[in-house]
C-alpha cells in the first residue's frame, strides 16, 4: 500500500486564480467542512499562457479538476468529496473539495518539522496508519487540512490509465 501527495505539475501546464475576492479567505474555506449548499461558482482565470491540462495549479488543498478528469475519477473519489463548479468561459473547471479528512499520522514514527507555536510546517518523513488509509483514495491530514491531498495507488493508477494530464504524485509512504 502507498499513499501519493498530489500536486500539479505547474512547470508545463496552465494554473489559474480567482477573478474577484480573496485568495487567502478562499484557501481558509478548504479545511474539509462542506460547502457544497452555500457554494456560488467562483469565476477563475489562468495567470500565465500554457497547456491546459486536466489539473491545472491553483489550491493545494483543493485542487481544481477538468470536466474529464471528474467524470473519469468519480467512481472511485466520489463518496470523498464535493464537486464545486468554478466559472470559466473556456470549459468546465471544477473544485474538488476533500472531506475525507483523517488523524491517520503516526507522529511519534513521523519526522516534522514545526513553527515555534508548535503548528506543523511540513513533513520530512510521514508514518501513516495502514488500517486508516486502506481504501481511502482521497483524503486529508488532520492537522494540515489547508495544506495538502493526499491520494491512493488505485487513484494514481486511474490518471494514468486514463491519459489524464497535469497531474503530479509524490510518494510520501509505503507500507513495503
Amino acid at each position: 500500500m502507498q499513499v501519493w501527495k498530489l500536486d500539479c505539475d505547474s512547470n508545463n501546464y496552465e494554473g489559474f486564480n480567482i477573478v474577484d475576492g480573496d485568495w487567502n479567505e478562499l484557501i481558509e474555506k478548504f479545511g474539509g467542512n462542506s460547502l457544497l449548499n452555500n457554494w456560488q461558482a467562483i469565476k477563475i482565470k489562468p495567470y500565465e499562457l500554457a497547456p491546459r491540462s486536466d489539473a491545472p495549479t491553483f489550491i493545494a488543498a483543493a485542487p481544481l479538476f477538468s470536466a474529464k478528469a471528474v467524470d473519469v475519477l468519480r467512481p472511485i473519489i466520489s463518496n470523498f468529496v464535493e464537486i464545486l463548479p468554478t466559472e470559466f468561459i473556456r470549459e468546465d473547471y471544477f473544485i474538488i473539495n476533500v472531506l475525507n479528512v483523517l488523524n491517520c499520522v503516526d507522529y511519534d514514527s513521523s519526522s516534522i518539522v514545526k513553527y515555534r507555536s508548535g503548528r506543523i510546517m511540513r513533513f520530512e518523513k510521514y508514518e501513516f496508519f495502514p488500517e486508516i488509509v486502506d481504501q481511502q483514495h482521497i483524503f486529508k491530514i488532520t492537522d494540515i487540512s489547508r495544506q495538502a491531498v493526499f491520494v491512493s495507488s488505485e487513484f494514481k493508477e486511474e490518471v494514468i490509465k486514463s491519459g489524464l494530464t497535469g497531474f503530479r504524485f509524490e510518494e510520501v509512504w509505503s507500507s513495503q
